[in-house]
Order: C-alpha cells, then structure tokens, then sequence
C-alpha cells in the first residue's frame, strides 16, 4: 500500500510540473518603508525588490526531528481521512435521492447497493469521528507559541502583534477568497447569497481565527482552569440556539466554533510536547511492536462494528450524523430532551479521545514518502472540495440512467475519488500554485503596497527575526520545512 501511494504521488508530482527538488526556495518581496520614516510615501518613488537571505539551518535534537516526523505523518494521513469523508458524504447523499421520475431505476440501483450501504456508513461516521476533531487538536497543538506570549514567556509586544495581524490577515483574508469561491461553486444550493454563513469548508478558518486570539484572553490561566471553561462552554452551546441566515446555514457556525474549540484546546493545553515525546519513546522500545498496531486497528474496529450494531437496530442514519459533527443545538421535543442530548454529547467527546489515541497509536513515527505533504494540508482541506463538488455534479446527471455500472460507482465515489483528490491536493505543483490564494493578504501586501500606511512586517525587529516568526506559524502550513517551525520556538523560548 506504502508503495502503491508512492508511486501514486511521484507520478502526480511529475505530471503536475514539480521537475525540481523539493527543497524550499527563497521568494522575493518588496521592500516597503511607508510610515517607517515619517514621509506618507507620495513621492512615488518606485520599491525596490531584494532576495530574503536563507533561514538559518535548523539543528534539532533528536526527539524534536522525531515528534516533528510524526505529526506530519498524521497531518497527512489524517487529511486524506477528512477528503475520504467528504467523498463519502456525496456519495451517501446522492446515492439514496429516490424521485418521482426516476423511481424505477433508481429502486433497481438500491437494490444491488442495499447490501454495501451499512457497511459504507459505518466506514464514513467511524472516520468521521477521530479525522476532523484530530485535525482541529494537532493545530491546537502546532499553536503552542500563542499560549507562551500569552503567558510571557515572549516578552516582545512587537512578536505578539505580528504574529495577531498575520494571522488574522492570513484566516480572514483566505476565508474572504473561498466564501466567494464556494458561493460560486454551489450558489444554487447556498441562495440567496448570506455573505456570514460558512459554506462547505470554510468555517474552519474562522473557526481557528476565534481559536486562536481567544488564547490571548484565556492563556494567562491555569491549564486546568482553561480547559473547564472550554468544556462547559463546549456542552452549553447546544443549549442555544444558533441564527441562521435565509439560506437556512447557521451564522459564522457556531455550533461547531464552540463545540470543536474543545479538540483545539486539548491539543493546546493538555498533551505537552514532553507527553508526546515519553509516548514516542515508549513507541521505540516495545518489545513487541506490532502490538500498538493491532490495538489501534482493534479500537478503530469497535468503533466501527458500533456503528454497524446502531444501523442494524434502526438508529436512523441522519441522527447518528447529526450527532458526531454538533452541527445543531439541542432537540427541545420535550423539557428532557436537551439534557439528554448534553449527556450524549459528553458520550461523543469520550468517543473521539478513544478513536483519536487509537488512530495515533498506528500513526508511523519514521520518515516516509509522505511526511513532507503533512505540511501542506491546509491547501489540500481548501481545496479539496472544489473537485468533489464538480465529480458530484457530474456524476449526478448521469445517476438515474442505466450507464454507469453500480459496482463502479461504489468503487469510484467510496474509493478511488478520495485517494485520487487528497494526492491531487498535496502535490507541490498545486500547493505552489494556490499559495497566493491561502494567504491573499500577504500577496496583497506584496503587490500593492501602496495600499499600506506602514511595512507589512514593520513590527519585525530584524530581518532574520522575520524569517524565523514567518517559518514559526504554527497550525498554518508554509512552503518552509517542518522542522524550522521548531528552531523558530527553540528561537522565541530562548533556547
């Protein structure tokens, strides 16, 4: 399998124009000293260019190279999970529409599907219980340096508010971009246009911008304190009711702002990059290590044959979804219900840490092919959903027809479609190439600068200072190398 996805990857990254090495280049930016002399700039003297010198080469310790190689291994693995649900949610939604036209056919099509389709719903809600959630905590967990100048350890003001507006101008900018593009994608099932209401994939950039200065104003507490308030914040929200705009989404969300900011700030707070460090370790020295794997998988498959045992007994499909992703607030039927629903929902977070250990438990601690496309999988959860939304419109017109094959449709839409788009995704060629789509704001500033009172990095004491902060965003992957992210803490920490 290692070797199939290998290949796999080589190959797109030949065909997608990659012929180069994949160390990272050094790209050039103008140089821009509006309000940093006092003049406004309106002798329009034209701006220099000049190359950034090279980021110093890192020197890792041992467990730093190999905590860093095993994060993005489960990066990767973990964004072709969130593609695989994706693909699975399509599939599962187009391959059950029944309609008066085409009744007959399509009655014959679930016929020969009927004995696929529990299976495949499990497979969909039992990665969908560790993959995002487990996606949202190692973001939590690469935001680290926010919650150190949260607590000054980096004493620097100037530090703090730089990494603020890049941050924001990156989450918000790049949320502005593909609001617009999956508006325009899927306007039709969006309409009328509700500019505040998420669509698709995007609710998870304003969802790390909340994440994110939210631990400026919590970061000052105690680890224990913090977590408390997440935690009740995360079972209250279902107790609200959420406005939704005319289009019938949810404003900003944010149910799921609140309910996932517990995932975010378990990877923030509670798992320390020593914990992470003393499990690898332990990793190394098992006497027997097929036995991590084998208990993984084993957990991963209870959770699996659960879902299988809730769809024999008739637990409607649409209410175990409703459930895992707390899209919704709380059902008020009768007075009871939403405290039973809250109970339920402590029953899903216990859920996820156990499927979420299991999954890191098989996750590979070495370097292989793909530890390098763990840090692009930013570009990859944007975009991703733009090819699966065309396959899907494609596909559907032809559906109701007797053309294409059942079994192909499973093997294509459950399959292949998900190791095919998330491969797609990470390539370099593709990454490179919507760079200046992830972070707009940047690639304004680089282009129109006139547009800025002061230097988009005016508060970057030094040159080499700018390089290390940019390399250090953690939880928003760069072109850089993983591993400068971390010379850039050892930098900040005064290591």
């Amino acid at each position: 399998m290692d070797g199939a996805l290998g290949f796999l990857s080589s190959l797109l990254d030949r065909g997608l124009g990659r012929g180069q090495e994949t160390t990272d280049t050094i790209t050039t930016r103008p140089v821009n000293t509006y309000g940093s002399d006092g003049s406004d700039g309106s002798d329009g003297a034209k701006t220099r260019r000049r190359a950034r010198p090279a980021a110093p080469k890192p020197t890792l310790s041992e467990e730093d190279e190999r905590r860093s190689t095993y994060i993005e291994n489960a990066k990767y693995l973990l964004i072709t999970c969130v593609v695989w649900v994706h693909a699975l949610d399509d599939f599962l939604a187009t391959a059950t529409i029944v309609n008066a036209e085409s009744a007959s056919v399509r009655r014959t099509k679930l016929d020969v599907m009927e004995p696929a389709l529990p299976w495949i719903r499990a497979l969909y809600l039992t990665l969908a219980t560790f993959s995002m959630p487990l996606f949202t905590a190692l973001a939590g967990f690469q935001s680290k340096s926010w919650l150190e100048i949260a607590r000054g350890y980096d004493a620097n003001a100037s530090v703090m508010l730089a990494r603020v507006q890049k941050s924001t101008s990156m989450l918000i900018g790049g949320w502005v971009f593909w609001q617009a593009l999956y508006v325009a994608v899927s306007y039709s099932d969006v309409s009328p246009l509700q500019w505040w209401s998420p669509v698709g994939v995007t609710w998870f950039l304003i969802a790390l911008w909340v994440w994110r200065n939210s631990v400026l104003l919590l970061g000052a507490l105690r680890d224990s304190t913090i977590y408390a308030i997440v935690c009740v914040l995360a079972i209250a929200v279902g107790f609200t009711d959420t406005p939704s705009t005319k289009n019938g989404l949810a404003f900003l969300d944010w149910q799921r702002v609140c309910a996932y900011a517990i995932y975010f700030y378990a990877g923030l707070v509670l798992v320390k990059r020593e914990h992470v460090d003393e499990i690898l370790r332990r990793f190394m020295h098992l006497s027997r290590p097929w036995m991590r794997f084998a208990a993984g998988y084993g957990v991963l498959g209870v959770v699996f044959g659960a879902f299988m045992l809730s769809d024999v007994l008739g637990e409607p499909f649409g209410e175990v979804q409703e459930w895992l992703l707390v899209v919704s607030p709380y059902g008020v039927t009768k007075w009871y219900h939403p405290i039973i629903e809250a109970l339920w929902r402590v029953v899903l977070y216990l859920v996820v840490a156990l499927a979420s250990v299991a999954f890191m438990s098989v996750v590979p601690t070495e370097e292989y092919f793909f530890t390098e496309l763990g840090s692009r999988t930013l570009t990859a959860y944007l975009l991703h959903r733009v090819f699966l939304t065309t396959y899907t419109d494609i596909t559907t017109k032809f559906w109701d027809d007797d053309d294409i094959d059942v079994a192909f449709q499973i093997t294509m839409g459950v399959f292949m479609l998900p190791l095919l788009v998330s491969q797609v995704c990470l390539t370099r060629a593709v990454t490179t190439f919507c760079a200046p789509l992830v972070d707009p704001a940047s690639r304004m500033a680089e282009t129109m600068p006139w547009i800025f009172h002061a230097r988009y990095d005016a508060y970057d004491t030094t040159e080499e200072e700018e390089i290390i902060d940019v390399a250090a965003r953690d939880g928003i992957e760069t072109p850089l190398d993983p591993t400068d992210r971390d010379v850039a803490r050892s930098w900040r920490s005064g290591e």
